[in-house]
């Protein structure tokens, strides 16, 4: 009998959990001031401060600003904002209510902070019938309260702020039912900008993979802004939230992911055209899983095509989520025993103990979780064996160190980088040869061979 599963996780899933608190930056026209010229900041739209209305703030439109309100709702942003608003409108945050309404609980005073504005506070949200314009996570939910900002928008101290760090999105999207930030804290995503603070090789272009106001600031400027680059001293922000989802909405893929999940891991797990024999690789996930990266003895490209690559080239939605984000549900979650929302971003890691799903799920598509913890574990030892066996052909401290400069000629010499750049290609990836284990075998069996070939020579 065939006892696998049939579960698939499933991105689109996630959107129940992914979204709470995420309206932090995207494109967002508050961070140069408000436009005067009936734009939105930034995008360049004609809103609707054309319309030939008049409001409390004698903007042109009839979304009036309540005099003296903490909170104003959505659309009053919406007369100097109109872009954001309308990518805003099509997010899950907009009618985040309704998920309550599904279950009854849409008058929950427990929930409510999580799914209206201002709840509980002066001026929030009392109730849909009272305050229907405070409906759902709207701007003031992650910007904070706009009344005085909307009043008098020319005034730099009532703005609005902007927060990078996803521990804005962390005060809605924690706790056993939906713990996405609970995950991400205990992911290396959420370490990547200390790790490289803490590297003495550390570059400020390294920071375009570990740190999102870096990430950001390139953006603005590219787009026209002037805004100072942050470096590897200055830099406040890791891989937040942000980095991955478009907190405004404005995407055409699921969950407000930026890009496929292929296109956007594959934007800093990749060795990228620099990782060249000579050259050291760094991260080349991408590489590994799609057959590519390493080089045959005469230097000419090793490909080695296997399944798991399929998985970018087939369905690029899903990709390397299948086995990293993983979602899986318990009947009733509390604290010892809750969902889990796939943050961790990596099942298999052993530093991790909380928040992680069974460790085979992603692979039940195709194998049991008996077989494919035997193949993981099978394949696993022997990469490390061989490579360990590599090891000391590279160390300048070891008996066995083949020295370049003792080699009789440059072909011997650029073999001996072809196999040292092999080693260190399937060292990098990390996964000792469960992204593609043919890639991760050819490749040191021609570093292997290389070796042996100038050893006994």
């Amino acid at each position: 009998m065939d006892t696998r599963s049939t579960h698939r996780p499933n991105i689109r899933a996630l959107s129940a959990v992914f979204f709470g608190c995420l309206t932090i930056v995207a494109s967002i026209p508050l961070i140069t001031g408000c436009p005067t010229d009936g734009t939105d900041n930034m995008n360049g739209n004609t809103n609707a401060n054309t319309n030939g209305n008049t409001n409390a703030n004698g903007n042109g439109n009839d979304n009036a600003t309540p005099v003296g309100k903490a909170f104003v709702g959505a659309d009053v942003c919406m007369d100097c904002h109109g872009n954001t608003h309308v990518d805003w409108a099509e997010t899950p945050h907009a009618n985040a209510i309704e998920s309550l309404r599904a279950i009854g609980q849409h008058t929950n005073a427990v929930c409510l902070p999580c799914h209206t504005v201002g709840f509980g506070e002066t001026d929030g949200f009392v109730d849909e019938t009272a305050t229907p314009e405070l409906v759902g996570v709207q701007c003031e939910n992650c910007h904070g309260a706009a009344g005085d900002h909307a009043r008098n928008p020319a005034d730099g101290a009532s703005r609005p702020t902007i927060d990078l760090s996803s521990a804005v999105c962390g005060a809605c999207h924690t706790d056993a039912h939906h713990p996405t930030f609970d995950e991400w804290e205990s992911s290396r995503h959420a370490r990547a900008l200390q790790t490289l603070k803490e590297n003495d090789f550390a570059q400020d272009r390294c920071l375009q993979c570990h740190s999102q106001d870096y990430r950001r600031a390139v953006e603005l400027n590219a787009d026209g802004e002037t805004v100072e680059i942050p470096t590897v001293v200055t830099a406040v922000n890791t891989i937040e939230c942000a980095t991955c989802h478009a907190p405004h909405g404005g995407v055409d893929q699921d969950v407000q992911l930026r890009a496929p999940v292929a296109t956007l891991c594959g934007e800093c797990h990749t060795q990228g055209e620099e990782a060249l024999p000579g050259n050291t690789p760094h991260h080349p996930q991408l590489e590994m899983l799609t057959g590519v990266g390493a080089v045959q003895a005469d230097g000419s490209a090793l490909e080695q095509a296997h399944a798991h690559g399929t998985l970018v080239a087939t369905d690029a939605g899903q990709a390397c989520a299948q086995c990293h984000v993983i979602l899986h549900d318990v009947e009733e979650p509390d604290e010892g025993n809750p969902n889990v929302t796939g943050h961790t971003f990596n099942p298999f890691d052993e530093d991790i103990e909380e928040h992680q799903a069974p460790e085979y799920t992603g692979c039940l598509d195709c194998h049991t979780a008996e077989e494919a913890g035997t193949l993981r574990a099978d394949l696993q030892s022997d990469i490390q064996m061989r490579l360990a066996a590599l090891a000391p052909f590279f160390d300048m401290t070891n008996d066995a160190y083949i020295n370049p400069d003792e080699l009789a000629t440059d072909d011997e010499r650029a073999q001996l980088a072809n196999a040292k750049f092999n080693y260190q290609f399937v060292d990098a990836d990390s996964s000792r040869g469960v992204h593609n284990p043919s890639n991760a075998r050819a490749a040191l069996d021609v570093a292997e061979q290389i070796t042996a070939d100038l050893e006994g020579g």
